[in-house]
């Protein structure tokens, strides 16, 4: 369960609003979202010699820790809205949540994460009513995305035609792109989901600014749906695993920031054809 807006300062997980304005939950400090996720590199030595060789680096996961203040209000005691808390936000065996978020001047953003930690003072303050609680969220992927999810259907919305004779020329050619443009707001790469419907006959899905290409070698029906998951290189027909039907000659890609041009290709297309690209600006 997600929301769908929240106030300055407040976060949500599982649906269940804490801080912002007027709330009986304060955020007293957040610690490790707005700074770099961990990194692994694959720097190595030089044997005999100083310095090392440079290799690639890749995000890890990310740990967001949040100090919240409970409070009383007219309504309820303390000791109740603290329960609430503790019962919203539970730890998980797998998988994770959306961590939703508001901070000044950004979009409702989120992370994907489950609680790893939780500790609540009892001191003084406690007596008085006021409970301190500290989460430690852990996010396996380190980056932070607009909630709002983007999409755009790249083959009904800028069908391919051929040429046709009798022409007058001189002529003035487009960019061929149309609505195959696909732009991601954020700052560092994000993984797409890509949905074929059929019918089609051998579909294509070209990143045209990498030069990439996933291809799939099947004829699908009018009621088959395909889906290739960027993120996890997953191909699932139908709901089922269907990884072989993958070209060998495919490789997949990523929507890096700012404009990509996508094009669908395929045969055998009809009514109910469709290609739709959905994806989440990026942040890190």
């Amino acid at each position: 369960m997600t929301v769908t807006s929240l106030n300055n300062y407040s976060f949500a997980f599982n649906g269940f609003v804490f801080g912002g304005t007027g709330s009986p939950y304060q955020i007293a400090s957040v610690d490790g979202l707005q700074g770099l996720p961990a990194i692994d590199n694959q720097d190595d030595n030089r044997g005999y010699a100083d310095g090392m060789f440079t290799g690639r680096d890749f995000l890890r996961g990310r740990t967001v820790t949040i100090q919240v203040q409970v409070f009383g209000t007219s309504n309820t005691s303390m000791q109740t809205n603290l329960n609430a808390l503790l019962s919203a936000l539970q730890p998980q065996q797998q998988g994770t949540t959306p961590l939703q978020f508001q901070l000044p001047g950004s979009n409702l953003q989120r992370v994907n994460a489950r609680v790893r930690n939780r500790q609540v003072q009892i001191n003084p303050d406690y007596a008085y009513g006021k409970a301190i609680v500290t989460y430690m969220f852990f996010c396996p992927d380190g980056r932070i995305y607009d909630d709002a999810l983007q999409s755009q259907n790249i083959y009904s919305s800028s069908p391919v035609s051929g040429r046709t004779y009798n022409r007058t020329y001189n002529l003035t050619y487009g960019t061929g792109y149309a609505n195959g443009i696909i732009s991601n707001a954020g700052n560092t790469t994000t993984f797409p989901l890509i949905t074929i419907t059929g019918p089609c006959v051998n579909p294509q899905v070209s990143n045209i600014t990498s030069g990439q290409f996933l291809k799939i070698n099947y004829t699908l029906a009018i009621s088959d749906t395909l889906v290739l998951d960027t993120n996890y290189r997953t191909v699932t027909l139908n709901g089922v695993n269907r990884r072989a039907l993958l070209d060998n000659s495919s490789s997949w890609f990523a929507l890096s920031p700012g404009t990509s041009y996508y094009t669908f290709v395929a045969s055998g297309t009809g009514t109910g054809t469709s290609c739709v690209v959905s994806w989440s600006n990026a942040y890190i």
